[in-house]
């Protein structure tokens, strides 16, 4: 299992107490349980989805080839050895390697 990062963490804290908050505020103006239930599920998969996203987002190198017109791309996340990450921009910037692809 993988190490939480902070923006796992505080994604998480901010998801739980925002949705506690609508949910005793709906809590208050008499809902019904599964219309209540509905929401708090909703929001909670909502606001984890998003942290995940933003947590990958910051976890993520992309190399791009700069050659005009090619729209190689290639995505890495952090957790690879340097050298890998070295692999993966050198084959992305290298245009001769990957021409065709492009095509």
């Amino acid at each position: 299992m993988k190490k939480p990062n902070p923006v796992d963490a505080i994604g998480g804290i901010a998801t739980a107490v925002v949705t506690g908050a609508v949910a005793a505020h709906l809590v208050d103006h008499d809902v019904s349980t599964l219309i209540l239930l509905s929401v708090v599920l909703s929001m909670l998969s909502s606001g984890l989805t998003l942290t995940d996203r933003v947590a990958k987002a910051t976890t993520t190198e992309v190399y791009r080839c700069s050659a005009q017109g090619c729209s190689v791309e290639i995505r890495a996340t952090r957790n690879h050895s340097p050298e890998r990450l070295a692999v993966l921009r050198d084959m992305a910037t290298d245009h001769t390697r990957h021409g065709s692809a492009a095509v």
